[in-house]
């Protein structure tokens, strides 16, 4: 493996925390610098959140919905090239409603895609995931 390659997987991974991080924290302001310009969130059951205003509103929706205590587990990493990689994960923990206080398990798996910047810093360029609570 080449050292850039190495580099790039320790910055992904690096980021993969402070994402979880920032999900944890329910902390908008954490999470943005984590999004390309042009990153694009996909949550189910809702219409994707393009670029970072539309991101920014739909974190900051989620975060007053729900409080999440998530841990994420790489199943996959990829760099594909010197400016895209891919992660898939799976994430467990729980969840709170906030409007009503009840707790749930929260897992899902989960596809990101990052891009690296002109300044050299991977960050997220597309988040989709799915519940893998059974029913």
């Amino acid at each position: 493996m080449s050292g850039s390659t190495i580099a790039d997987e320790t910055a992904i991974r690096n980021l993969m925390s402070s994402y979880e991080s920032a999900l944890n924290a329910s902390n908008t302001e954490a999470a943005m610098p984590l999004y390309a310009e042009d990153g694009v969130f996909m949550a189910p059951n809702n219409q994707s959140a393009v670029g970072k205003a539309s991101v920014r509103q739909a974190h900051d929706a989620v975060f007053k919905a729900i409080t999440l205590k998530v841990k994420f587990t790489i199943a996959e990493l990829v760099v594909m090239s010197s400016q895209w990689a891919l992660v898939r994960t799976n994430s467990t923990g729980a969840r709170k409603i906030n409007a009503t206080g009840a707790t749930s398990r929260e897992a899902n798996q989960e596809l990101f895609i990052f891009k690296k910047g002109d300044d050299g810093q991977w960050r997220i360029a597309r988040y989709s995931f799915s519940t893998t609570n059974p029913l």
